[in-house]
């Protein structure tokens, strides 16, 4: 892809979960602290569609994920999980806040499988994640 490009590319991402990324954690956090299930679903949705905006760019552009916006998905869902598991251990969250988090843990790993399945198909998607088959480690030998 042309620098041009990338940048304009950069800057779209950027400027998208900029948007949709502090909404849906705006209104996650909200309805967490307020109780509130309705709340921090309509944050959820904003995550969502921070999601499918970063996909539509990537469609608009003929490109995929890169390597950085993984690595940074992976460790932002990652903490996000240890955080939610601890407050979940430690008691600090309401039951509204537990149920918000339980969502949107279940959406994020949805959300990967789907892109993962629209994206390769369902036997692409197998093979990406096959590493016995790939290193012929499972084969027998006759």
């Amino acid at each position: 892809m042309e620098p041009d490009k990338r940048l304009d590319r950069a800057v779209f991402v950027f400027c998208n979960w900029l948007v949709f990324g502090l909404i849906g954690l705006g209104f996650t956090l909200e309805g967490s602290t307020r109780g509130d299930l309705i709340i921090g679903l309509i944050g959820i949705a904003g995550v969502v569609a921070g999601f499918v905006g970063h996909m539509v760019i990537n469609q608009a552009y003929s490109t995929s994920f890169t390597m950085g916006e993984v690595a940074l998905g992976l460790v932002l869902f990652a903490l996000g999980s240890v955080v939610f598991i601890l407050s979940w251990m430690i008691g600090a969250l309401s039951l509204a806040g537990f149920q918000i988090g339980l969502t949107l843990l279940a959406v994020l790993v949805g959300g990967f499988f789907a892109y993962v399945v629209t994206r390769y198909g369902v036997g692409g998607a197998f093979k990406k994640f096959d590493v016995i088959g790939a290193s012929g480690a499972g084969k027998r030998e006759t």
